[in-house]
């Protein structure tokens, strides 16, 4: 029997296990969860982050591994636990012309030729008390906290750990280096070709 059985039987709460994510977040994603659950178990791949975060012209830029897929979609939001409900988001589908390694994302560019912006409007998710708005981001503030996410989800939802950072982490990536993910509280810079390179192989 895979070693993967038994954890169908237990409740799916892995998003809201995580401290460090908003309530909203997780509300967010405890949905998607318990949707995706009322059918068989999932028993797909391993979670995996494919995003860094680096500098380039001085804006910060997501740098994703692609690993021969056609297709990325990148996602930043405001990951701060306040009372405001609403998520602010930015989120893009890049479809690439031809095969490549890695790509990068300006974050919250303009639209450019495979891009589609899919943050534009305001959206309500949920019902009731439940319910929480997500609206655009538009800027990165100093002293706010931000997450780059560019994963595949796992077996009951679980994600790889994604890049938390403020305006004071970007001061810290050198030329040729990003921040990456090294659990959901932890980052470190690394140089851009190693983290593409363990990503996909």
């Amino acid at each position: 029997m895979s070693a993967l059985t038994p954890a169908c039987d237990r409740h799916v709460m892995g998003a809201s296990e995580d401290s460090t994510m908003r309530r909203s977040v997780a509300v967010a994603a405890a949905v998607v969860m318990a949707w995706s659950s009322l059918g068989a178990c999932y028993l797909g791949p391993l979670p995996v982050q494919y995003a860094a975060l680096a500098m380039v012209a001085g804006r910060p830029t997501a740098v994703i591994g692609v690993c021969e897929r056609s297709t990325v979609s990148v996602e930043l939001y405001l990951n701060e636990d306040t009372m405001d409900r609403d998520l602010h988001r930015w989120s893009v589908t890049v479809t690439l012309p031809k095969r490549v390694q890695d790509v990068e994302v300006e974050l919250l560019g303009p639209t450019r030729p495979g891009w589609e912006i899919t943050s534009n409007e305001e959206e309500v998710i949920g019902t009731g008390l439940d319910s929480f708005k997500v609206v655009p981001l538009i800027s990165i503030d100093p002293g706010r906290h931000y997450t780059l996410d560019s994963s595949t989800i796992g077996p009951e939802g679980t994600r790889a750990p994604a890049v938390t950072f403020t305006t004071d982490d970007l001061s810290k990536i050198g030329a040729g280096q990003v921040l990456a993910p090294i659990d959901q509280k932890r980052s470190k810079v690394v140089s851009r070709d190693s983290f593409v390179n363990e990503r996909c192989g």
